[in-house]
Formats: C-alpha cells, sequence, structure tokens
C-alpha cells in the first residue's frame, strides 16, 4: 500500500495514483521475503537460533502475517531447544 495515498500496489515502483516513489519500499519488502525465507531454511537445517532472528529482522522490516507466525513459531522452537540442551 503506498503510504502517502494508500492506494494499493500494482508491480510499478511508482503509485499509480499519486506517482510516489515506491522502490524502496519495494527492496525493503523484497528483502524481507528473503529473510522469512531463509528463516524458514534454518529452522528445516535445525538452525533455531538463526530462524528466530532472521524471522524477527524481517518483521521489524515489513511485518506481515505470515511473518508474524513464523517469527512466533522459530522462537518457541528455539526457547524448546534451549531448554532441552539444559
Amino acid at each position: 500500500m503506498c503510504p502517502v495515498c494508500q492506494a494499493r500496489f500494482r508491480g510499478s515502483g511508482e503509485c499509480s495514483r499519486c506517482g510516489a516513489d515506491l522502490g524502496i519500499l519495494m527492496r525493503l519488502a523484497a528483502g524481507a521475503w528473503r529473510m522469512r525465507e531463509a528463516a524458514r531454511d534454518a529452522i528445516s537445517l535445525g538452525d533455531l537460533a538463526r530462524a528466530r532472528a532472521l524471522a524477527s529482522k524481517a518483521q521489524e522490516i515489513c511485518r506481515t502475517p505470515a511473518g508474524r507466525d513464523l517469527e512466533m513459531v522459530s522462537g518457541w522452537l528455539a526457547v524448546d531447544e534451549a531448554r532441552t540442551a539444559q
């Protein structure tokens, strides 16, 4: 969504309604998506602390409902792993 006029993204680097430059926002959103993908990969590799860190950082950059779920799950897994290691 355009932060200036609230129009929906239409796949362009410029808002179709107000002309605002959306390139930076799009790059941030893409970076957060890549971090979430890396977090999922880290979970599958058993690197739960890294998964938690990546998911949290992605949410700081660009909040999404799926990102929130990934952050919660990776957090639970990391805490559970820490408890079982004691």
